[in-house]
Protein backbone atom coordinates (compact mmCIF):
# COMPACT_ATOMS: atom_id res chain seq x y z
CA UNK A 1 0.00 0.00 0.00
CA UNK A 2 2.75 2.36 0.65
CA UNK A 3 4.35 1.98 -2.97
CA UNK A 4 0.76 2.57 -4.36
CA UNK A 5 0.80 5.61 -1.98
CA UNK A 6 4.04 6.73 -3.48
CA UNK A 7 2.56 5.88 -7.08
CA UNK A 8 -0.78 8.37 -6.46
CA UNK A 9 1.81 10.77 -5.19
CA UNK A 10 4.03 11.23 -8.11
CA UNK A 11 1.82 11.44 -10.34
CA UNK A 12 -0.21 14.56 -8.57
CA UNK A 13 3.71 16.11 -8.34
CA UNK A 14 5.82 14.39 -11.11
CA UNK A 15 9.61 15.35 -9.99
CA UNK A 16 9.12 15.79 -6.69
CA UNK A 17 11.70 14.95 -3.93
CA UNK A 18 11.34 11.33 -2.04
CA UNK A 19 11.13 13.71 1.22
CA UNK A 20 8.54 15.81 -0.13
CA UNK A 21 6.59 12.96 -1.04
CA UNK A 22 7.30 11.97 2.87
CA UNK A 23 5.76 15.20 3.95
CA UNK A 24 2.84 15.01 1.90
CA UNK A 25 2.00 11.36 3.50
CA UNK A 26 2.60 13.16 6.79
CA UNK A 27 0.48 16.23 6.33
CA UNK A 28 -1.71 14.37 4.74
CA UNK A 29 -2.71 11.98 7.70
CA UNK A 30 -1.63 8.60 4.99
CA UNK A 31 -1.08 7.12 8.54
CA UNK A 32 -4.57 7.13 9.36
CA UNK A 33 -5.03 4.65 6.17
CA UNK A 34 -1.25 2.92 6.18
CA UNK A 35 1.31 2.48 8.79
CA UNK A 36 4.47 3.63 7.62
CA UNK A 37 8.24 4.77 8.42
CA UNK A 38 10.71 7.25 6.89
CA UNK A 39 12.38 4.04 6.90
CA UNK A 40 10.09 2.16 5.52
CA UNK A 41 8.95 5.04 3.35
CA UNK A 42 12.41 5.37 1.54
CA UNK A 43 13.05 1.30 1.09
CA UNK A 44 9.73 1.34 -0.92
CA UNK A 45 10.75 4.24 -2.89
CA UNK A 46 13.76 2.33 -3.41
CA UNK A 47 11.76 -0.78 -4.19
CA UNK A 48 9.77 1.22 -7.02
CA UNK A 49 12.90 2.53 -8.99
CA UNK A 50 14.48 -1.06 -9.00
CA UNK A 51 11.29 -2.63 -10.32
CA UNK A 52 11.44 0.58 -12.74
CA UNK A 53 7.77 1.62 -12.18
CA UNK A 54 9.93 5.25 -10.84
CA UNK A 55 12.65 6.90 -12.72
CA UNK A 56 15.13 9.76 -10.81
CA UNK A 57 14.95 12.73 -12.83
CA UNK A 58 18.46 14.74 -13.13
CA UNK A 59 18.40 17.58 -10.14
CA UNK A 60 20.77 20.40 -10.87
CA UNK A 61 19.94 22.17 -7.86
CA UNK A 62 23.31 22.34 -5.27
CA UNK A 63 22.37 22.14 -1.54
CA UNK A 64 19.25 20.50 -1.25
CA UNK A 65 18.94 17.72 1.23
CA UNK A 66 18.15 15.12 -0.98
CA UNK A 67 19.34 15.45 -4.59
CA UNK A 68 16.92 12.79 -6.19
CA UNK A 69 13.93 13.75 -7.65
CA UNK A 70 11.49 11.30 -9.21
CA UNK A 71 8.70 10.67 -11.85
CA UNK A 72 6.48 8.14 -13.24
CA UNK A 73 7.63 5.62 -15.84
CA UNK A 74 5.35 4.54 -18.39
CA UNK A 75 5.29 1.07 -16.23
CA UNK A 76 4.67 3.15 -12.87
CA UNK A 77 1.58 4.68 -14.31
CA UNK A 78 0.26 1.12 -15.26
CA UNK A 79 1.06 0.20 -11.95
CA UNK A 80 -1.02 3.11 -10.21
CA UNK A 81 -3.83 1.97 -12.84
CA UNK A 82 -3.95 -1.70 -11.65
CA UNK A 83 -3.69 -1.32 -8.23
CA UNK A 84 -6.33 1.79 -7.76
CA UNK A 85 -8.80 -1.16 -8.95
CA UNK A 86 -7.14 -3.70 -6.83
CA UNK A 87 -7.52 -1.53 -3.97
CA UNK A 88 -10.94 0.36 -4.67
CA UNK A 89 -12.36 -3.63 -5.36
CA UNK A 90 -11.55 -4.72 -1.98
CA UNK A 91 -14.05 -4.41 0.90
CA UNK A 92 -13.16 -6.61 3.51
CA UNK A 93 -14.45 -6.53 7.19
CA UNK A 94 -12.90 -4.28 9.84
CA UNK A 95 -11.36 -6.63 12.69
CA UNK A 96 -9.92 -5.67 15.55
CA UNK A 97 -8.23 -8.10 17.70
CA UNK A 98 -9.53 -6.90 20.57
CA UNK A 99 -12.77 -9.23 19.65
CA UNK A 100 -10.50 -12.25 20.00
CA UNK A 101 -10.38 -12.04 23.55
CA UNK A 102 -14.11 -11.32 24.31
CA UNK A 103 -14.95 -14.64 22.65
CA UNK A 104 -13.10 -15.78 26.74
CA UNK A 105 -14.77 -13.19 28.66
CA UNK A 106 -16.04 -16.04 31.06
CA UNK A 107 -12.44 -17.52 31.45
CA UNK A 108 -11.57 -14.03 33.46
CA UNK A 109 -11.64 -12.16 36.01
CA UNK A 110 -14.19 -9.04 36.06
CA UNK A 111 -11.52 -7.09 36.81
CA UNK A 112 -9.43 -8.10 33.92
CA UNK A 113 -12.24 -7.46 31.52
CA UNK A 114 -12.87 -3.96 33.11
CA UNK A 115 -9.16 -3.04 32.76
CA UNK A 116 -9.54 -4.01 28.92
CA UNK A 117 -12.75 -2.23 28.46
CA UNK A 118 -11.44 0.99 29.59
CA UNK A 119 -8.10 0.30 27.70
CA UNK A 120 -10.17 -0.21 24.57
CA UNK A 121 -12.03 2.89 25.70
CA UNK A 122 -9.10 5.56 26.12
CA UNK A 123 -8.47 4.00 22.70
CA UNK A 124 -11.11 4.83 20.70
CA UNK A 125 -11.02 8.29 22.25
CA UNK A 126 -7.43 9.22 21.14
CA UNK A 127 -8.65 8.34 17.56
CA UNK A 128 -11.11 10.36 17.78
CA UNK A 129 -9.43 12.99 18.88
CA UNK A 130 -6.92 12.72 16.16
CA UNK A 131 -9.63 13.01 13.40
CA UNK A 132 -10.83 15.75 14.94
CA UNK A 133 -7.15 16.96 14.69
CA UNK A 134 -6.89 16.03 11.16
CA UNK A 135 -10.30 17.43 10.00
CA UNK A 136 -9.66 21.12 11.87
CA UNK A 137 -7.97 22.44 9.01
CA UNK A 138 -10.46 21.37 6.12
CA UNK A 139 -9.12 24.04 3.84
CA UNK A 140 -6.36 21.87 3.29
CA UNK A 141 -7.61 18.90 2.72
CA UNK A 142 -8.93 17.20 -0.04
CA UNK A 143 -12.86 16.63 0.04
CA UNK A 144 -12.61 13.06 -0.34
CA UNK A 145 -10.77 12.69 2.64
CA UNK A 146 -12.67 14.75 4.71
CA UNK A 147 -16.10 12.31 3.87
CA UNK A 148 -13.75 9.40 5.04
CA UNK A 149 -12.55 10.96 7.86
CA UNK A 150 -16.08 11.88 8.87
CA UNK A 151 -17.22 8.08 8.11
CA UNK A 152 -14.25 6.69 10.45
CA UNK A 153 -15.17 8.87 13.02
CA UNK A 154 -18.71 7.47 13.47
CA UNK A 155 -17.57 4.09 13.46
CA UNK A 156 -15.43 5.03 15.85
CA UNK A 157 -18.16 7.07 18.15
CA UNK A 158 -20.49 3.97 17.59
CA UNK A 159 -17.48 1.29 18.74
CA UNK A 160 -17.09 3.94 21.79
CA UNK A 161 -20.54 3.78 22.81
CA UNK A 162 -20.40 -0.01 22.84
CA UNK A 163 -17.86 -0.37 24.62
CA UNK A 164 -18.92 1.93 27.27
CA UNK A 165 -21.79 -0.03 27.47
CA UNK A 166 -20.27 -3.28 27.76
CA UNK A 167 -18.18 -1.43 31.08
CA UNK A 168 -21.59 -0.51 32.23
CA UNK A 169 -22.94 -3.64 32.10
CA UNK A 170 -20.33 -5.55 33.94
Amino acid sequence: MIQFLILGLLKKKPGAYGYELLADMESHYYAFFVNFTKGSFYYNLQQLAEKALIEKVADDAPAKREKNRYQLTAAGLTAFEQQFAHYGRQNKPITFPFYTPLLFTDQVAPEQMDKLLKSQIEQTQAKIRAIDAALANPADLQPMFIKMMTNSKRHHEVNLEWLQEQLENQ
